[in-house]
């Protein structure tokens, strides 16, 4: 009976915590991921781990969760980046996948677009940056790299950017 009861306080736990937190999740992992149907598989894959771990030991989640749920949404948009190529390699494919773009401003549907054409890791130190308003410090300890290589990432990054975005948004 004791085991039900931790387990139902885990899972009210969780429930909170995927309340309050998934759109939010889901929007920054579609950032990382470059695309809708990463963010959202990202993001549900982060709270099942959630679960799994509160489960293990109620009270490992401790306030504020959203620096632990941002972090590892960022790692495992690692792995589903190297997973998705992958299987775009295997089928021959290559797609940019965006998200639903109907609603959005057209400046935000070009921001996605120019985000999501950077490289991996210099996407995750900008949008971590600069979205999530991130240290370089803990952005280099996410990633194992060092300062120097995030401030480098930040730097390539915001020029790349201004490149892409310039002429239409006077940022040349």
């Amino acid at each position: 009976m004791t085991q039900l009861l931790r387990l139902a306080s885990s899972d009210s736990r969780v429930a909170d915590l995927y309340a309050a937190h998934f759109p939010q999740l889901v929007a920054l992992a579609t950032l990382l991921a470059g695309g809708a149907s990463g963010g959202e598989e990202i993001a549900q894959e982060t709270f099942l781990i959630a679960l799994r771990l509160e489960r293990q030991s109620p009270g490992y989640l401790r306030d504020p969760a959203w620096p632990w749920l941002r972090l590892t949404a960022a790692r495992l948009a690692s792995r589903w980046r190297r997973r998705y190529q992958a299987r775009l390699a295997a089928l021959g494919l290559w797609a940019e996948n965006l998200a639903t773009t109907e609603r959005l401003p057209d400046e935000s549907v070009d921001l996605m677009r120019a985000v999501s054409r950077l490289p991996w890791r210099m996407r995750v130190c900008t949008v971590l940056a600069y979205v999530e308003d991130q240290r370089t410090a803990s952005i280099a300890e996410a990633l194992g790299c060092s300062v120097k290589n995030v401030e480098f990432a930040l730097r390539e990054g915001r020029r790349r950017l201004r490149k892409d975005l310039g002429e239409s948004y006077g940022l040349q």
